[in-house]
């Protein structure tokens, strides 16, 4: 395993721990699994080293290739995935809910001022609906005063057309009588004529009319109007 920093590189095997200045070394893995670290191109070697003028010390440290569960990865991968998705989602609905939930308060400061509007202008209007309430009882009133004569006009008026057709009746009646009271003079007055004749006849030649008989002639010219 290796743990890097900006100065030094530390290898560690076996619990051997094995450091260098970061700068001077270069690592190299084999087909044998080895690992070399090489400092000899490093201008910050150890003084040691430079003074003595020899080549610097290569430091072998085995080193085992690491082993990757790809399975475990991909599924940690899928997981860290669908977290993200999930937060990503979730940060959206955050984010509609706080617009609904500004929307939301702006619709009830909107009713709340419907309301108080509503409120006000019930208020401004209430005497005008007192006064349309009075005079709609008294148009009330009349227009049930109103039905009440029109149903004793429609009563009257029917009553009339009875009348009027008796009245027709009693037309006809009279006429018909009239037609006959007008034959019956006609017949009474030719009667009369002709006994008044037969009177002037008898009369010519001496012959007494008798009193009965002169007075049912009288009697009968009487009641034949002229």
């Amino acid at each position: 395993m290796s743990i890097h920093s900006n100065d030094y590189v530390i290898f560690t095997c076996d619990d051997v721990i094995t450091d260098a200045p970061s700068s001077t070394m270069s690592l190299r893995t084999g087909s044998d699994n080895s690992a070399f670290v090489d400092l000899t191109s490093s201008p910050f070697a150890s003084p040691r080293s430079a003074a003595r003028g020899g080549p610097a010390t290569v430091f072998t440290v085995e080193l085992s290739d690491p082993s990757l569960d790809l399975a475990g990865v991909w599924a940690s991968l899928s997981a860290l995935q669908q977290a993200i998705d999930q937060s990503e989602a979730l940060r959206e609905l955050r984010s509609d809910h706080e617009v609904q939930r500004h929307e939301f308060l702006a619709t009830r400061r909107r009713a709340e001022d419907l309301d108080r509007q509503l409120a006000d202008a019930a208020n401004a209007a209430s005497p005008y609906v007192l006064f349309c309430q009075r005079k709609y009882e008294v148009v009330h009133h009349q227009l049930e005063s109103t039905r009440t004569e029109l149903v004793e006009c429609l009563n009257a008026l029917q009553k009339r057309l009875d009348n009027s057709r008796e009245l027709e009746a009693c037309r006809l009646r009279y006429r018909n009588l009239q037609l006959r009271y007008n034959e019956a003079v006609s017949e009474f007055q030719y009667r009369i004529s002709a006994l008044e004749a037969q009177q002037a006849a008898a009369s010519s030649f001496g012959v007494i009319v008798s009193p009965d008989t002169a007075r049912r002639l009288g009697v009968s010219a009487r009641a034949v109007p002229l």
